[in-house]
């Protein structure tokens, strides 16, 4: 049995849709339809099946497989993927398209964001986003997890530090909660993840349990070389020196690339 190469991989799809298969529709919520469909240039004109799940059609006397199938089936488990990620609803399936440079220093995070998109895995270092609030900082993490999601179907999670990071944790020590005794999975859970957004990062300065309870996050996947990405509306170099003795700052530094991204109010460019 021929083996398919990478590039001839590459050949079966088109600039249309950017070699992936996969198009999005940017008005998928209003129409009510999928957010991701085959290209129609590259797989729909090569379809068989209609697009009738589990994407075989009858020849000859025989059921064969679709053209179109392998595509179909990497988008149900991008789907999959996609909807336990944790995206805010507000930033879901947007697109490096859809970040609108402002500044200087939004065209070199959008820039980093598009290098790592097109680099992935082979990305040596995250992102530590910075700036003061409304800049666009969680909109262009977003943007990057579900770039990678889409083109790698690997697994993601976006958390929020100020939202919901430490109430699931805290839910977990709670007789009669769904998570109770679980806080253990989700640290590991966290740890181990291809890809993780911890957004509001810096913010938690209160108790000891939160600090160590950060660091341990942040030192498991240091050591574990995951990606990860970090937003902060503080400068990291200012307030995370003390925070852990320091250890924080000192494994961000490694891990990441510090941008920051300052200026006007982002949403009221929208």
């Amino acid at each position: 049995m021929k083996t398919e190469t990478k590039s001839q991989n590459k050949t079966r799809f088109c600039e249309f849709c950017d070699r992936t298969g996969i198009i999005h529709n940017p008005h998928y919520d209003t129409l009510g339809e999928d957010a991701l469909t085959p290209c129609p240039k590259c797989i729909i004109t090569k379809c068989l099946c209609g697009g009738e799940d589990p994407f075989y059609y009858y020849k000859d006397g025989k059921i064969e497989e679709c053209p179109c199938r392998e595509t179909r089936m990497k988008i149900i488990k991008i789907n999959t993927i996609y909807n336990r990620a944790g995206i805010n609803k507000k930033y879901q399936w947007k697109r490096l398209n859809d970040f609108k440079s402002v500044s200087k220093q939004a065209d070199e995070a959008k820039n980093a964001a598009y290098d790592i998109v097109k680099q992935f895995p082979n990305v040596k270092k995250g992102l530590y986003l910075w700036g003061n609030a409304g800049t666009g900082k969680t909109l262009l993490a977003s943007i990057i997890l579900t770039e990678i999601i889409i083109r790698h179907a690997v697994e993601g999670r976006f958390i929020s530090i100020s939202r919901n990071f430490f109430k699931s944790l805290q839910e977990t020590f709670h007789e009669g909660s769904e998570t109770y005794g679980e806080s253990a999975r989700i640290e590991k859970e966290l740890a181990d993840v291809d890809i993780l957004i911890i957004d509001d990062f810096g913010i938690q300065k209160d108790t000891e349990w939160k600090q160590e309870t950060l660091y341990d996050l942040v030192d498991a996947r240091y050591e574990a070389e995951k990606f990860t990405i970090f937003t902060s509306n503080t400068n990291p170099h200012k307030t995370l020196k003390d925070l852990s003795q320091g250890r924080i700052l000192s494994r961000i530094k490694e891990m990441c690339r510090i941008l920051e991204i300052s200026g006007d109010d982002y949403r009221d460019k929208l």
